[in-house]
């Protein structure tokens, strides 16, 4: 009962404590109202209250009051958002419970741009998500409920877009910011940021560079090894911006973005060895490298405004991990032995003679000379996607429309090593391997869509939206140096194509009943894209897997009241989830890949709220309910029931049935124009599982924890100084844990306590 009365209080505090920050609102400090922000979450400007969609827009200004510099410091003030992972190379999105491996569940655009990670082995490419130093953002917009008449595939539980601010052609500008902290148990750590804007010709042509570094302290200690802090995060990078605006029709932005994030060893640790300690037998570093380009032409026709848009970017990741105790589990496994022995595998019908004595021997002095050993992965892909779209309006704005064509070109590839690594010092030599495997994987994917939205009476407003995609994946690998621990045998390359067309489709229905109170309805369809999967020894009839679509019909309320003094928005949602793309195992339990197996329903709730019952004081909360469970056993005609697969009834792992946030600031007058400020966060994370089957051996619990923030600190109008401390109760907070076969079970946690000082300076 512990987990459901946390939960519920939870709710309760997200319902009445009501925030700015997850609301999306902006706060204006010289009245009583709450100032309304705009967004183009439908491709045109609405604000957030006129927008008849569940969306939630975080401000710079609600940014800087977190002191966020990333996804991982602001996600849990926006409703239903979930990131699992807090690596360079796994990170993983999910909205309202829409959760599974395969392509993103969630579309991630940085301003024009959908940014997609690497397929990998798994043909998993919702494992990785970038995520770009916040610094001199405009706003983010969390879009939940799938989007793919506008935004596509992979939007289907939702889209998170990252609007960084423009070059500025009427006026000089710059900002430097600088942080320290210091973590319990752990090392310190600093970043330093800078923006700058030049008009290059007034109103015509303006610069804005930004450039930033940050070195995160690391806390998690390797006891075998000897090594402290082997979670140090170091990263760098910025951007340049270039703003043309020839006539006053027409704007064309430009931008070139450069980020290089490197984590020294593995957030996670074992419970079983200490408190933030593990005795992996390797350092196991990752990192990633993204350059992302982009030209952006905006044409205002008066009748109509033309947006064209083409970016390209290139991210190189290197994911590592202690490999040593699967290489280990299978030191005396008989199968193994006998290929080593034998050379490869016997031929089809037949069997290798069993290993004598001696040879099993043999075999075990093999495996024990390639531990410890690191699965080492450098990975990457090269992306280009354009679209061009058109929006405008008819009959004295009676009528809006928009329409546009998309093409999107991705190749991936990634070199799947097994290295060695130093018994001594836990390096790991990439040269020195055990194993190598190549996957590359080329995805081509357009589509037209449009939508028109049609006011019958002056309150009334429908919508209707359509997209026409077509997709073809061509998946090619081959095992270039056999493992003979784990069974994978070299062999000629292979490749697999795939793909498919159809429709995706969305009905909106929203009423102003008054000025200040907007109800709707929704009923959007969303999809992803199927594949082939390129893993040794799949049966033929597992290769390729289809596409899975879901219908979301969601009904809400948008509202302010108390002369705008209150904002409350609630939504109330039920997700049908079929042909779901799930992953599966191996029949040798070495490989992963993807299948449809099964249906799910999700039903959920989500809140918002926002609060300034006198001058200068700011409440605000959110809570949320997800009741994520499969509808079907996840079976086929080609994969068996297994302990980890899911029955129906079962609920989703990794999704917290309850969730919610609340802050308190409160800013007040000190002398001319300088104000004190004091801010306090909580968020709260419930319960969630790591597998579908409670009865499953391998079956972990997680989450159930809650955590507070505080900040205080002197600001003027374009300055201010704050101390804040992180995690004041130094919660260790479970985010995820798993175990499987040969391997201990760790986990992943919220960061111990941290305290800090940051300055920031505008001018």
């Amino acid at each position: 009962m512990r987990v459901q009365f946390r939960g519920l209080r939870a709710l309760a505090l997200g319902a009445s404590a009501l925030t700015s920050l997850a609301a999306g609102q902006a706060f204006a400090q010289d009245s009583g109202s709450i100032e309304e922000v705009v967004v183009t979450a439908l491709k045109r400007s609405t604000t957030v209250q006129t927008t008849p969609i569940s969306v939630s827009a975080v401000t710079e200004k609600s940014l800087q009051a977190l002191g966020a510099a990333g996804i991982q410091d602001y996600f849990r003030t926006v409703p239903n958002l979930q990131v699992d992972g807090n690596s360079p190379t796994s990170r993983r999105l999910t909205l309202r419970g829409v959760r599974s491996a395969g392509e993103a569940t969630v579309g991630l655009y940085y301003d024009e741009t959908p940014l997609t990670g690497p397929a990998g082995t798994t043909a998993d490419a919702s494992s990785t998500s970038a995520d770009v130093n916040l610094f001199d953002a405009e706003r983010i917009e969390v879009l939940r409920g799938p989007q793919g008449t506008l935004y596509g595939s992979g939007s289907m539980g939702g889209t998170l877009r990252v609007i960084l601010n423009k070059p500025d052609a009427t006026r000089y500008a710059g900002a430097v910011e600088a942080q320290g902290t210091t973590t319990k148990g752990g090392s310190a750590g600093y970043s330093v940021k800078g923006m700058v804007n030049v008009p290059l010709i007034e109103d015509k042509l303006a610069a804005r560079l930004v450039l930033y570094k940050t070195e995160g302290g690391g806390y998690v200690d390797d006891v075998l090894l000897n090594k402290k802090d082997i979670n140090d995060q170091h990263s760098s990078g910025g951007r340049l911006m270039l703003g043309f605006t020839p006539t006053e029709n027409l704007t064309i932005n430009a931008s070139g973005l450069y980020q290089k994030t490197v984590l020294d060893g593995q957030n996670s640790w074992y419970p079983a060895v200490g408190k933030y300690a593990t005795n992996a037998r390797v350092i196991a570093p990752t990192s990633d490298n993204l350059r992302m380009y982009n030209v952006t032409g905006k044409w205002d026709l008066n009748f109509a405004t033309v947006t064209a848009t083409s970016s390209y970017y290139k991210w190189t990741l290197l994911r590592n991990s202690d490999y040593s105790p699967t290489l280990s589990g299978s030191r005396a496994n008989a199968t193994s032995c006998r290929n080593y022995i034998a050379g490869g595998p016997a031929p089809a019908g037949s069997t290798n003679p069993a290993c004598n004595a001696t040879q099993l021997a043999a075999y075990t002095a093999y495996a024990d000379s390639r531990t410890p050993g690191a699965l080492y992965q450098p990975m990457g892909l090269t992306s280009w996607n354009h679209e061009l779209r058109m929006t405008g309006s008819l009959f004295d704005d009676k009528v809006g429309w928009t329409a546009g064509a998309y093409l999107e070109k991705r190749d991936d590839y990634i070199e799947s090593k097994v290295a060695k690594g130093d018994a001594v010092t836990g390096i790991i030599n990439p040269n020195d391997l055990t194993a190598w495997r190549h996957v590359g994987t080329e995805t081509k994917q357009t589509a037209f869509f449009g939508e028109v939205s049609w006011k019958p009476v002056e309150k009334l407003t429908l919508t209707g939206g359509l997209r026409r995609f077509k997709y073809d994946k061509t998946v090619s690998g081959q095992v270039l140096i056999s493992n003979f621990i784990t069974q994978s045998y070299a062999g000629a390359p292979a490749q697999v194509d795939a793909g498919a067309d159809g429709w995706v489709s969305k009905l909106n229905a929203s009423y102003q009943v008054t000025s200040d109170v907007m109800v709707y309805a929704v009923a959007a369809k969303g999809f992803r894209p199927g594949g082939a999967n390129n893993v040794p020894g799949l049966a033929s009839a597992l290769l390729g897997y289809q596409p899975d679509s879901l219908w979301n019909y969601e009904g809400g309320i948008k509202s302010q009241w108390f002369d705008r003094r209150l904002t409350l928005n609630a939504a109330l949602y039920q997700i049908d989830w079929s042909n779901m793309q799930i992953s599966a195992t191996s029949a040798n339990g070495a490989f992963s890949y993807l299948t449809n197996a099964g249906k799910a329903k999700i039903k959920g709730f989500e809140i918002e709220a926002t609060a300034r019952p006198i001058t200068g004081l700011t409440i605000s909360g959110t809570a949320a309910i997800v009741d994520a469970k499969l509808t079907e056993d996840q079976a086929n005609s080609t994969i068996l029931i297994t302990g980890s697969t899911g029955l129906r009834g079962d609920e989703f792992p990794n999704v917290a049935k309850y969730s919610g946030s609340a802050a308190v600031e409160y800013t007040w007058p000190l002398s001319g124009d300088m104000n004190g400020l004091l801010r306090a966060d909580y968020a709260y994370v419930g319960e969630s599982a790591s597998q579908f089957r409670p009865t499953y051996v391998f079956y972990e619990k997680q989450g159930d924890y809650g955590y507070a923030n505080l900040r205080g600190g002197i600001e003027g109008p374009d300055w201010g100084a704050y101390v804040f401390i992180n995690n004041v109760t130094d919660e260790v907070g479970l985010m995820s844990v798993t175990s499987a076969v040969n391997n201990p079970k760790q986990v992943v946690s919220i960061n111990p306590r941290t305290a800090g000082f940051q300055i920031r300076k505008r001018f």
